[in-house]
């Protein structure tokens, strides 16, 4: 049984509670693959990396804005806020588990933002400012590597464009993403390798209407095999809806 530890706010602008119940239906066939969701900054610790395969990770920077599990925040007058996830010594756990222990790694959206310079320089690329939330296609599939091969141009209803510029060519661009309103075409997701593990980068998927994008989902799906050194089986609600 391979083990995924996701860290997702519950709490977030963008309810990462739909976002996780979205990512929990994606795997829903996945009878090798357990996944522990951390709801809030306040949990997690690096001891849930020590047997992880892999690690999804998809927190800003700053403390938890409300934090929905400290004593008396279920009913409450008061605003609880919570606790910062991007410490240096959090930062060296995640790098050192893909690193020397081939742990994989998923980095999605708002977390090429955490303002750690030595964590994006670890995944390789320079991050861009978020667009506001706005209809993205993707687009430039990189139809020769294995997390994006068979999948075709795909349209998300409405998420937040984050973005980044690869810096070296030892990363491989996947796909690029096209904001309607803002026209603004960039990488929005790459994969590379990092000492004994494998890193993802997946920029979509601010809002839970991602994860519902049929080839967006396989997409995510056949990354999360691909970090975990796992062979890659098909992913059942495959579909190209647009282009194959």
């Amino acid at each position: 049984m391979k083990k995924i530890v996701a860290v997702f706010n519950a709490a977030d602008e963008n309810s990462g509670i739909s976002r996780e119940l979205a990512v929990r239906g994606v795997f829903k066939t996945a009878r090798d693959i357990s996944i522990t969701f951390v709801r809030a900054n306040r949990f997690f610790e690096p001891g849930l990396l020590k047997d992880a395969d892999l690690l999804m990770i998809s927190r800003g920077p700053g403390k938890d804005e409300v934090d929905l599990f400290s004593s008396g925040a279920g009913v409450t007058q008061e605003l609880y806020t919570g606790a910062e996830l991007w410490t240096d010594s959090n930062v060296r756990a995640i790098m050192d588990a893909v690193e020397k222990r081939g742990m994989g790694l998923l980095v999605l959206n708002e977390a090429i933002a955490c303002g750690k310079r030595d964590f994006t320089d670890f995944l390789d690329i320079e991050p861009l400012e978020a667009n506001a939330l706005e209809p993205l296609w993707g687009t430039h599939i990189n139809t020769d590597h294995p997390i994006t091969q068979g999948v075709g141009k795909f349209m998300i209803d409405l998420d937040k464009q984050y973005a980044a510029v690869i810096k070296s060519s030892e990363t491989v661009s996947l796909f690029e993403t096209t904001a309607i309103h803002e026209k603004r075409q960039t990488v929005s997701g790459w994969a590379l390798e990092r000492g004994k593990g494998r890193v993802v980068g997946l920029l979509p998927g601010a809002t839970a209407h991602a994860y519902h994008a049929p080839e967006y989902a396989n997409i995510f799906w056949r990354a999360a095999h691909w970090a975990m050194k796992m062979s890659i089986p098909a992913y059942p609600d495959a579909e190209n809806r647009y282009y194959n």
